[in-house]
């Protein structure tokens, strides 16, 4: 995993789920989430790296609800950019604005704040163009 300059800030995770999946997230029981890309969004104000680290190692206790998920999906790319904690909803809020974005879970990643979700699911991958031009808005 690459090692960010910055021990601060929001991240993005790109995952790919290759099939379907019925996935118990703990406490919120079995869901069910559909083959195709997802994009989770979080914030590490401290210790970024080692938070991202701990997301992409594959001996953990399953504690957040994205540490469920990641039990099936693949870890395609991290992204994360020095940016207050306020950027995690925006962001959120922002790829939940383009039309093809879909929620398949209420709520998830989303439990300290008022946003439908954190993991906003996609049919095909969102271009690094794209996700740049949001991020500096």
């Amino acid at each position: 995993m690459q090692s960010f300059s910055f021990d601060s800030g929001i991240y993005m995770l790109e995952l790919f789920m290759f099939k379907p999946g019925r996935i118990e997230i703990g406490a919120r029981g079995k869901e069910v989430f559909p083959p195709g890309y997802y994009y989770y969004i979080g914030t590490a104000q401290n210790n970024l790296n080692a938070r991202l680290e701990r997301h992409c190692s594959d001996y953990k206790n399953s504690h957040w609800h994205i540490d469920y998920l990641l039990e099936e999906a693949v870890i395609q790319e991290v992204l994360a950019w020095p940016k207050d904690a306020e950027w995690e909803c925006r962001l959120a809020g922002k790829l939940l604005e383009r039309e093809e974005s879909r929620v398949v879970s209420s709520g998830f990643g989303a439990s300290d704040c008022s946003c439908s979700t954190h993991l906003i699911f996609f049919p095909r991958k969102l271009s690094r163009d794209y996700i740049e031009e949001v991020i500096e808005l």
